[in-house]
This record gives structure tokens, sequence and C-alpha cells, in this order.
């Protein structure tokens, strides 16, 4: 029975997560080639920011694209135009050596106005999409206000939550008994650069507070990279 139940819940976390993953280059993309002067590659993180335990993959998250987004028009309005932040140029994806556990990060650069209003988007889909339960017979996904402190010049951020009908999910620190797939979300702003940083991990192999190390490791490398203007 148990080897049945375990077997089931690593099924679930792979369709579950199937729809979040994109394939990525074959990242070693934040080392910059001899000649490049593209600081916000540059600006990545890398393993090392992370510890030993990490290294490259091939493959990053999309969790703005899960359904559960789509829950409320207004949620979906605001999660439309923020997608946008997948096409970035500048990105990468870590992985943990030994959990099915990770982090994307994109960097999106512009003018003050740009950055402002992709600002204001992060703010409104927190707003919008914060208190988002979404049951079937079969699963349960919530969409919640992350809370990360101060960082950079501004930040908004969501945590996304799936597992079964019958586990608790608001809080992280129980998660890892009905938890199949989790992903937090995070949008920072620094001058005239976005941060957005996802923290994922799978079937309870999720350890929270990496995701607030990860982002003020990843404002550090912006800060030391991009020149103040």
């Amino acid at each position: 029975m148990a080897e049945m139940i375990t077997k089931r819940s690593l099924l679930l976390a792979a369709v579950l997560a199937g729809s979040l993953l994109v394939p990525g280059p074959a990242l070693a993309e934040n080392v910059p080639t001899p000649g490049s002067v593209d600081p916000l590659r540059a600006a990545l993180l890398a393993p090392e920011d992370l510890g030993s335990e990490f290294t490259h993959r091939d493959y990053r998250t999309k969790g703005l694209l899960n359904p559960a987004f789509t829950r409320t028009k207004a949620c979906e309005m605001a999660v439309k135009s923020l997608t946008a932040v997948y096409r970035a140029k500048a990105a990468t994806g870590l992985k943990h050596t030994d959990r099915w556990e990770g982090i994307s990060e994109y960097l999106v650069s512009g003018t003050s106005g740009k950055i402002s209003a992709l600002e204001r988007t992060a703010k409104a889909m927190v707003r919008h999409c914060r208190k988002i339960t979404v049951k079937t017979q079969g699963s349960q996904d919530i969409i919640r206000k992350l809370s990360m402190g101060r960082l950079g010049d501004g930040v908004s951020a969501v945590k996304f939550r799936s597992g079964f009908p019958d586990s608790n999910l608001e809080r992280d620190d129980e998660l890892a008994a009905g938890m199949m797939v989790a992903i937090d979300i995070v949008f920072i702003r620094v001058g005239k650069t976005m941060i957005v940083l996802e923290h994922d991990g799978n079937v309870g192999e999720f350890d929270p507070p990496l995701t607030k190390s990860a982002a003020q490791a990843a404002v550090m490398r912006l800060q030391q990279a991009l020149p103040e203007d």
C-alpha cells in the first residue's frame, strides 16, 4: 500500500509540475563569454551564491502559467501582462543536486517608466491572486501572498502550493505530508531592473527559507554588476 501511494504521489507531482517547466539553454549562461559586455548576464545567480549543493539545470519554471492564476478575471489580466518576463534574454536555472528543488531567475531592464509599470502590475497580481483556492476531488491548489520583508527598491511576491485535497497547504512547516508542488514567485525592483525569482520544489522537497536567501543574493549580485545611475 505504501509503495502504491508513493508511486501515485510521484506521478501527480510530475503531472502538476509538467506545465510549469520549460527547456533552457545548456546553462553556463551567467558566465560572460570573452569580450562580453552584458552586465545583466553577469548579474545572474550562480550555483556558488546558493551553496555547494547547487548546480545549473537545463530548464526554468514559469509558475505564472499555471491554470490556477486564471481562476479570476482580475488575476488572469495581471498575470497576462507579467508573463512577458519569461522571454528575458538574461535568465538562468539552478538546481539542488540531492532534492527536487531549484531556482529560476529572469532579469528585465528598461526605462524608469517601463520598470515602474511592471512593478505596479506585480503588485496588482499579488492583490488579485492572493486568495485563490482551487479544489477538485483529487487535488487542491492555493495562491497566497508571500511576505519577503525589504528587498531592493520594492518587492511583491506570491506562493503557489498544490497537493492532495486534505493536505494543509497554508503553513509551509506542514507541507511535507501532502504538498506535491510548491513555487514561490518574487518580483524585486532594483533601480531600472526587475528581478523575477521562482523557487520551486516537488514532493515535499522544498526549503521555504531558500526563497529569501536566494532573493537577497540576487539583489546583491545585481547591485555589484550594474553601475549606479
